[in-house]
Formats: structure tokens, sequence, C-alpha cells
């Protein structure tokens, strides 16, 4: 049977990591249910996180879940002189907008290809799934941009097929199909292949036939953006980037709330820190709808997830680095797990600072309306 809700995997934080909660509209996207049989299934299948499932007996569970991918920073291979001076982000359930300053350190000026790769897409887990909100562009469906130095940087592009380990790009093309065929509704471009090119696809292993007109895709797209940045020596480069995060969602109900932290039901409180107090904010929202008759007193649920890690590519990690979290709204409820200090610079954002810093984890927030 096929997971409805597969999310890629990520990195959960330590236990030893501080519980950050704050007691304070994303378009709904549905599911696709193809015909009787998984249209029950629909109706039972809830994404709790990245990675992770959470099937709720009794519970009033959502057929409208969309998948949180994590994208991140700036990529580039190991190098001993180019350093981060500074990382500013600043991340919201709609928005990621990053700040860099590098330095070259080295006696000579360097050209290097930088990259940024988007989050890779399982095409069998999100046949015809939601996987969170996207742009309408199947190669940049995070709306991508960058600059160096206040200028605007011409990006180049890759995207390719993958079954495995194995590039299957070529494969996909020779048939006639698109490499992403998740978005744009790429999958009636698919199920409309003759079925010679069809068959081509199942003998590689490529695709299965779900049904006469309908076949499902076996690869995995990854998608790059990157290009040639030249970085003078001992001359600091100043590098922006923004995008449309794949903010997964769902919904957190009073079945979360009694959800026994860190059981096979708990999709939320072990891995984004919820502490007491914030569960019982959202037990209150949750009351308070229920007698206003809101949704069954369902809140929606918005998680992010933005890769860390790929900084220690650069020499020492983060020089200094500035965290700001937007909740959007005042009464919203934010938690995550963050080893450092966390506090509140408005009615919805959140700031961090930290010098040295070497990521030793991704992070993930979840913020509850």
């Amino acid at each position: 049977m096929r997971n409805f809700f597969a999310g890629i995997a990520g990195r959960l934080f330590s236990n030893s990591f501080t519980p950050i909660s704050s007691v304070g509209h994303h378009n709904i996207l549905y599911v696709r249910c193809r015909d009787a049989f998984e249209f029950k299934i629909c109706r039972t299948a809830l994404l709790a996180s990245v990675g992770f499932f959470s099937m709720f007996a009794g519970a009033a569970l959502a057929d409208d879940s969309s998948a949180a991918l994590g994208a991140g920073g700036l990529e580039l291979t190991k190098s001993a002189d180019i350093r981060m001076a500074m990382e500013d982000l600043r991340i919201s359930p709609d928005d990621v907008r990053i700040r860099y300053e590098f330095v070259n350190d080295g006696p000579k000026d360097i050209d290097t290809i930088v990259a940024f790769p988007l989050p890779d897409i399982d095409s069998w887990n999100f046949y015809e799934e939601p996987i969170g909100k996207t742009t309408d562009d199947p190669v940049n469906f995070v709306g991508f941009k960058a600059t160096a130095d206040g200028k605007p940087i011409a990006v180049k592009v890759e995207q390719r097929a993958f079954l495995g380990d194995r590039d299957v790009t070529a494969l996909v093309t020779a048939a006639g199909a698109p490499v992403n065929v998740i978005l744009a509704h790429n999958y009636e471009k698919l199920d409309k292949l003759p079925d010679a090119k069809k068959k081509m696809l199942e003998r590689a292993g490529l695709a299965e036939r779900d049904a006469p007109d309908q076949e499902h895709p076996r690869w995995t797209v990854r998608t790059r953006f990157y290009w040639m940045q030249h970085f003078p020596a001992h001359k600091t480069v100043v590098i922006t980037h923004s995008y449309k995060p794949v903010t997964g969602q769902a919904f957190f109900s009073k079945y979360e709330v009694a959800a026994k932290p860190g059981s096979s039901d708990d999709a939320w409180k072990k891995p984004y820190c919820m502490d007491d107090k914030t569960i019982a904010a959202a037990g209150k929202m949750i009351e308070a709808r229920t007698a206003k008759d809101q949704n069954d007193g369902l809140l929606n649920a918005f998680s992010v997830d933005f890769i860390l890690k790929t900084a220690n590519n650069w020499k020492g990690g983060i020089g200094r680095f500035r965290l700001t979290i937007d909740k959007r709204k005042p009464e919203s409820i934010l938690s995550l797990c963050w080893d450092g200090d966390l506090r509140r610079t408005g009615a919805t954002t959140f700031e961090s600072t930290r010098e040295n810093f070497r990521p030793a984890a991704d992070l993930k927030f979840v913020v509850l309306e």
C-alpha cells in the first residue's frame, strides 16, 4: 500500500536541547483520492511531521495534510580559506530570507561553485499527494532568488531523476516523461504517454501501472541551483537568497494533547520539545474552538524544516549566527528544540544569536494556529 504522506526524514534534536515555546493561513491542499478504497485510506492519514506518521484511533482525522520538505543554506566543497563570517536567517512558514557575509582568508582569489539544493521529492510517495505550498514552476518550485553584493545572480539549474543511487534521467526523458511529475500536474503528462513508452519505464523499474490509464512513477527528483562565485582574497562578499519554504500542514487535536511524549502516538511533543506550558496552551485553544463549534476544535499545525548542518562545510562553521523566527500571528503557538537562548523581539518574532556556531542538528519548528 502506498505511503500517502511519506515525508523526508530529518534528524531529530537531542533530548538535551532546551524546549522553546510561544503562546500567542496557509492554503490547505487536499488529497486527490482516486477511488473509494483510497478515499478511506486518505481519511485516516495525517501527516505528523517530517518522516513521522500518526494514526489516532477514534480521532477526527484530517484528509488535507501536506508534507514539509526541508531546504537550507548554501553549499560548497569544503574550503580551507573561505569562512562564513555571518549568517542572518529570517524564517517563517511563509518565507525564508538569508544574508551571508563570506571572507576569503587565503592569499589568492578563489572561484568556486556554490550550490543551493532543493529538497528531494520521492515520486513514489508523493504521487498525486500534497507536499505543502509550492509555486507552479516544476523546476524552481520554491521561488529561489539570490544576489551577490547586491547584484542578482544568474543561477543555473540541474534537475535529475534517481532510482536509488542510479541516475536515470536519460531513461525518463527518453520515454517522454517529465523529470518532476509531482508538480504542475505533470503526472497527467505521464498518464498520457503512449503505451510503448509506459512499458519502457516499467521494464526499467521506473514506473508501475496503477490502472490502464494511470502510471505510478518510482524515481526521486533532485534539483539544485548553482553558480560560479568569485571570492577575492582578504575581501568580504555578501550573498543573499530567499525562497518560499515547502511548509507542512496537518491538524493538532485533543488526541495530540493527550498523547504520551515519545509514544507511537506522539508526533509533536518530543520532536518539537513541547513543554507543559505549550501543551496546556494548545489544550485551551482547542477547548475554546470546540465551544464555538469551530472545525471540531482542530488547530492548524504548520511545520517548517531548515537544513543548518551544511554550514559546517565552510571554514570554521558560522562566525556569527542570528536566527529570527516569525510565527505570523500573536495568538499562535511556536514550539521547537533549540540549544540556546531564544528571546521575544516582537508580537510574533523571536531571535537567537550564536557566536562561532557549528550546527550539530538542523532546525525544525511547528506553529499552531
